[in-house]
């Protein structure tokens, strides 16, 4: 169903990597060339660590060059949920976790000079339901209480200081979210690596890892082997058979994105007054921002088998963008295209290192664009012994989901369950 994105199509210079042949040796292999490898690796050769990436198809290929480019403070569930869960100092630790995946983000942008149109106006949460802000009061009283963290609640009758837009019965606002260009930062982050003498490979599927002892793998690829001390998977949502309980422990579920044509100025400062990134609280949510260029980038739950299903999910997003902006009614959609994102059983991300001596993180259910460079940040430093041990996403002792083969018909359940839930919520 995946067609060419706006991302693709808009991105700076895609310069072709070779494809790894023969045996090579080094520090440390990554599998995975998308936001999470490529930050380990970056954070790696900055300490002169000698990495190599193996990307089974190009940079940025996967979620990382795919995503709505929404770089978003905090989880799937609220930070309330996430206290009762995990207790209250785990809890303030990963919303910390998830200010600093921010932060990092931008000053790796600076540091490196990556063109990929980082703005960070803050994000908005509407509400579906009138009973949802009710929800998002108590969430803006949590943060604020808890940890000192000022957001903001838009009442129904405001909303059009925020967007051109009835549907919605209001929202919450946090003013630290971002958006971006994710190919480009990702591309960026690659030139990066490359820069500090990190070597990447393209279309070079990683196909079998073999721990020889414990400072000795071999990763083998259809062309050659890469000999190293440690490795890392970090494929999220488009995990293989290369390593089995990784790919058991996470769900893949797919999302579909629209981009409009480009859109008058003034409608777009209509349509997105602060030009923010957005999402709403439905099950079965639409995420939505303006692009650079102009452009609505509106995006929804997809999963299909064929043709013609991705022919009616995509007119259904579009009808749902009309839903939302009127204004849209007569917009030409330019791009249409889709993706995998990671859930694990928890809706949280995951990191850490196996019995096998495997490190990994993956799991991001949305928010990867913020989190994963993070991750790959704390992955490096967990390399090098530096790591904290403390850290509330640590999942060593991992566990496949039960039933993981069945999660696929699940899904197609859940979605309709989700549906009736949002309609009688």
């Amino acid at each position: 169903m995946s067609g060419k994105s706006l991302w693709q199509a808009t991105a700076n210079d895609m310069k072709r990597r070779p494809v790894q042949q023969g045996e090579e040796t080094c520090d440390v292999v990554i599998i995975g060339g998308g936001f999470t490898g490529l930050s380990v690796a970056y954070h790696l050769q900055q300490r002169n660590v000698k990495t190599v990436v193996l990307e089974s198809n190009t940079v940025g290929s996967g979620a990382s060059g795919r995503n709505g480019g929404e770089v978003l403070i905090g989880y799937v569930e609220s930070m309330r949920a996430l206290t009762e869960k995990y207790g209250r100092d785990a809890a303030r630790q990963m919303f910390q976790m998830s200010l600093d995946s921010i932060d990092l983000i931008e000053g790796i942008i600076e540091e490196e000079g990556i063109n990929c149109d980082f703005l960070r106006n803050g994000n908005l949460l509407a509400a579906y339901k009138p009973s949802h802000l009710d929800g998002m009061r108590q969430e803006q009283e949590f943060l604020y209480e808890n940890y000192n963290f000022e957001t903001k609640i838009i009442e129904k009758e405001d909303m059009q200081t925020e967007m051109d837009s009835d549907f919605y019965h209001g929202a919450h606002i946090d003013e630290k979210s971002a958006i971006f260009h994710p190919l480009n930062y990702c591309l960026g982050l690659a030139n990066a690596v490359e820069k500090y003498g990190g070597t990447i490979y393209e279309h070079s599927e990683a196909i079998k890892i073999n721990r020889e002892s414990h400072d000795r793998v071999i990763v083998e690829t259809n062309n050659g082997r890469v000999i190293a001390k440690q490795v890392g998977m970090f494929v999220n949502a488009y995990t293989t058979d290369v390593h089995k309980l990784i790919k058991k422990a996470i769900v893949p579920v797919e999302s579909i994105v629209l981009a409009t044509e480009t859109l008058p100025e003034d409608l777009c400062k209509q349509l997105m007054k602060h030009n923010r990134a957005a999402c709403d609280t439905k099950n079965l949510l639409y995420y939505f921002r303006l692009s650079a260029d102009n452009r609505m980038v509106f995006g929804g739950s997809g999963r299909t088998t064929s043709k013609r299903d991705a022919q009616k999910l995509f007119d259904n997003l579009q009808a749902g963008m009309v839903d939302v902006f009127p204004a849209l009614k007569d917009a030409k959609v330019d791009y249409r295209w889709s993706g995998k994102v990671g859930f694990t059983i928890e809706k949280i991300p995951y990191i850490g290192q196996l019995d096998d001596g495997t490190h990994f993180a993956f799991g991001y259910a949305g928010h990867g664009a913020a989190m994963s460079t993070l991750l790959g940040k704390i992955v490096a430093m967990n390399m090098l012994n530096e790591g904290d041990k403390n850290n509330p996403l640590d999942r060593s002792n991992l566990k496949p989901i039960p039933f993981h083969s069945m999660n696929a018909t699940g899904l197609g359940i859940m979605k309709y369950y989700f549906k009736f839930l949002d309609y009688i919520s």
